[in-house]
C-alpha cells in the first residue's frame, strides 16, 4: 500500500448535534491541534491573490492527518498567516475563506487507479453517509483500486435548511436555527461488494451564512508537503490564482 498513514478514526469529529466544539460561544479548542510548545518550528507568509481575508488556515502533517494545526490571520487586511510550535515533518496547508477554499492535501502517494465504476459507488457511499447532512459534493478524490485498497476524498458537507440542534453548555442550554457545513476529508475502503467509509475528519465545521454553503474549492500543489524544520519557514508572497 502507498497510502499515507491514517489514524483518524479516534479523533473524528463530526459535525453532529453531539458535539458543540465549533460553535463560536465555545471554541474550536476540542477541534484542532495545539501546538507543541517544545517545538521551534513553524510557517508564515502571506496570499496576494485571493485579494480578500482569509477566514481559516491550517496545517496537516503530510505523514500524519489526524493533526490539524490552526494558524494565526495576521494582518489589517487578515491576508497574512503564522504558525508556530510545529514539529519537525512536511505539512500541506488548507486556505478557507468565505465563499471558496485552496488546499494541497496528498491524498495518495504516486498515481490515482481508480476506475470510473470506483469513483460511483465511492460517491454512492458518500452521499448516505451522514443524513443529517442531505447534501455532500466530492471536490477531488484518490486511490488504488482493488479489493482491501483505501481511497480518499475532500468533500463538503452541508445542511440547507434550518436545524433545531439543542447544545449542553456551560451557558446552558440553547439552538441554532441557521444552515450547516463542514469540510471533511474522507477514506474509504474497497471491500468487495463497494466501498465503505472507514472514517472521516472535520476540518472546518461552521453554522453556513447564505453564499458559504456551495464553496469553489481548488487543489494548489505549492501548498503541499511544506518542509518545516526547526525554525519558522517564510513562504514569503502566495499568488493562489491561476
Amino acid at each position: 500500500m502507498r497510502f499515507l498513514p491514517i489514524i483518524l478514526l479516534g479523533l473524528a469529529l463530526s459535525a453532529t448535534a453531539a458535539d458543540p466544539a465549533d460553535d463560536p460561544l465555545i471554541g474550536r479548542s476540542r477541534l484542532y491541534t495545539k501546538p507543541d510548545p517544545t517545538s521551534t518550528g513553524g510557517i508564515t507568509g502571506r496570499i496576494m491573490r485571493p485579494s480578500k481575508p482569509i477566514e481559516q488556515i491550517l496545517a496537516i502533517p503530510a505523514d500524519e492527518p489526524r493533526l490539524v494545526y490552526q494558524g494565526v490571520i495576521e494582518g489589517n487586511d487578515q491576508q497574512a498567516f503564522l504558525f508556530e510550535g510545529l514539529p519537525m515533518r512536511k505539512y500541506d496547508l488548507v486556505v478557507i475563506y468565505r465563499n471558496s477554499f485552496f488546499e494541497g492535501l496528498q491524498l495518495l502517494r504516486g498515481e490515482s487507479t481508480l476506475t470510473e465504476e470506483d469513483k460511483k459507488k465511492i460517491d454512492t457511499t458518500i452521499q448516505k453517509s451522514e443524513p443529517y447532512f442531505p447534501y455532500k459534493t466530492v471536490h477531488r478524490l484518490e486511490g488504488e483500486t482493488g479489493r482491501g485498497n483505501e481511497a480518499r476524498a475532500i468533500c463538503t458537507y452541508y445542511l440547507d435548511r434550518k436545524s433545531q440542534l439543542l447544545f449542553n453548555s456551560h451557558e446552558g442550554k440553547f439552538h441554532r436555527d441557521d444552515p450547516r457545513r463542514t469540510f471533511k476529508v474522507v477514506i474509504l475502503k474497497d471491500v468487495g461488494p463497494g466501498w465503505q467509509m472507514v472514517r472521516s475528519r472535520d476540518l472546518y465545521p461552521i453554522w453556513a451564512t447564505p453564499g458559504t454553503l456551495k464553496p469553489k474549492h481548488e487543489f494548489r500543489k505549492q501548498l503541499s508537503r511544506i518542509r518545516v524544520a526547526d525554525s519558522v519557514k517564510d513562504l514569503g508572497t502566495i499568488d493562489l490564482q491561476p
